[in-house]
């Protein structure tokens, strides 16, 4: 019977991929305009709505901790601090893919624009196509009430969105993804290095002039929380049991509202792993070229390397890379 009427599945559906939604959330979040993230209302809304209300009246935050431990090193002081920043992280994973080669360490430069703002995301295909499959599933939900009457099925996808995009569009969001103070803009030069530490085969060294944000306050993940987000997500879980209640009492025509759950899943489960560029993530950096790509054959020569491209680069990231004794020569080269 559920493959003529899947009414009995659709409630179950509604209660799995809370972590997806979160992802394709802390992703978008910030790259629209007044608070505007095109997440499509999908079958994980409800269970995220349960854990963000935990995390709301527990430790405030709502975006999800980093995918990979990650290390921020001031180049000036060689300070070692853990990162704490989702879209830190999620800048450092997208760069390693797109920039290593192979080779024992790849160090790559980028230097910060002035004439961007850091933390406002440019709006790149993963922003557009969830405006577009969010049009698509009022589309979609359309049809049964054109064809039979039944505008069950648009109720619960216009309630849905609009449940998804206020939950996806709440201040927090963008206020804890770019919690950091700018850098000076008369005299201010920062340079941190990014990295997974030992064992690892590349790191980033992001060199901020005079503009840009501080990383390593963004590193330290501070705490970003509102009354408001709490006071909301409860009103917002509640809103959600209701769609599904909603839900449960639909007859008929349910493969239209497992067709926009569906699409709408799609659409978040690649925009929480899609990979990203620097101004998608709100970072803007000027066009590299391959003289800021530094790769040697040996980690303790690709390190030398980089000292000399930028003094500090190198001997800071040196304890984390070589924790140990170094030999004769390579600490009297370091001396």
């Amino acid at each position: 019977s559920s493959w003529k009427s899947p009414d009995d599945i659709l409630s179950i559906l509604m209660i799995i991929g809370g972590d997806i939604v979160q992802r394709a959330v802390a992703q978008l979040a910030g790259s629209g305009p007044w608070h505007f993230a095109p997440v499509a209302f999908s079958f994980g809304w409800l269970a995220y709505s349960v854990s963000a209300l935990t995390s709301a009246v527990g430790d405030g935050r709502l975006l999800p901790p980093p995918d990979i431990p990650t290390y921020v090193v001031n180049a000036r002081t060689g300070y070692v601090r853990e990162n704490a920043s989702w879209v830190l992280c999620r800048l450092m994973r997208d760069h390693e893919k797109r920039t290593f080669k192979g080779g024992s360490l790849t160090v790559a430069f980028f230097r910060t624009r002035s004439d961007a703002q850091a933390g406002v995301p440019a709006r790149d295909w993963v922003y557009w196509s969830g405006v577009l499959v969010i049009f698509a599933q009022l589309a979609i939900a359309l049809i049964p009430g054109a064809l039979s009457g039944n505008w069950i099925v648009l109720i619960v996808t216009v309630g849905g969105t609009a449940l998804a995009l206020t939950a996806s569009g709440l201040p927090q969001w963008r206020e804890e993804k770019y919690a950091a103070r700018t850098v000076d803009p008369v005299k201010g030069r920062e340079v941190v290095c990014i990295t997974r530490g030992n064992g690892s085969t590349f790191a980033m060294v992001v060199i901020s002039n005079r503009t840009g944000i501080r990383l390593e306050d963004l590193a330290g993940g501070r705490d970003k929380r509102r009354t408001s987000t709490a006071v909301m997500s409860a009103a917002l879980c509640l809103l959600w049991v209701v769609l599904l209640l909603t839900v449960e009492g639909l007859s008929g025509d349910a493969w239209y509202l497992l067709a926009v759950g569906g699409l709408g899943m799609v659409q978040n489960v690649v925009a929480a792993g899609a990979q990203r560029s620097a101004d998608a993530l709100g970072f803007h950096f000027e066009p590299s070229t391959k003289a800021d790509v530094v790769r040697e054959n040996k980690v303790m020569q690709t390190l030398m390397s980089v000292e000399e491209k930028e003094p500090g680069v190198g001997l800071s990231m040196l304890p984390l890379f070589f924790p140990g004794d170094l030999r004769a020569e390579e600490q009297a080269h370091w001396d």
